[in-house]
């Protein structure tokens, strides 16, 4: 698993990657925001066993900059 983070055009991007190079969460927030602070919106990612990407879920069931990147793991997603 690894993370990238990138800052195109006002917004800072960081990406989760599980072990078989999936997209596992996806983050947004204002450019600059640390990962360790809240404002970003966190999407999570699952795959069925054929790596087919099957259902995308938002932390806190919606898409508002208020979570905070390095908990992605243990938010709840719906």
């Amino acid at each position: 698993m690894g993370t990238l983070t990138h800052e195109p055009a006002g917004f800072t991007i960081s990406l989760d990657y599980d072990a078989n190079s999936n997209l596992i969460y996806f983050g947004r927030a204002a450019k600059g925001t640390s990962e360790g602070v809240a404002g970003w919106t966190i999407a999570k990612l699952t795959y069925d066993a054929n790596q087919n990407l099957t259902n995308i879920q938002w932390a806190g069931g919606n898409n508002r900059f208020v979570h905070i990147w390095n908990d992605r793991t243990t938010l709840s997603y719906s």
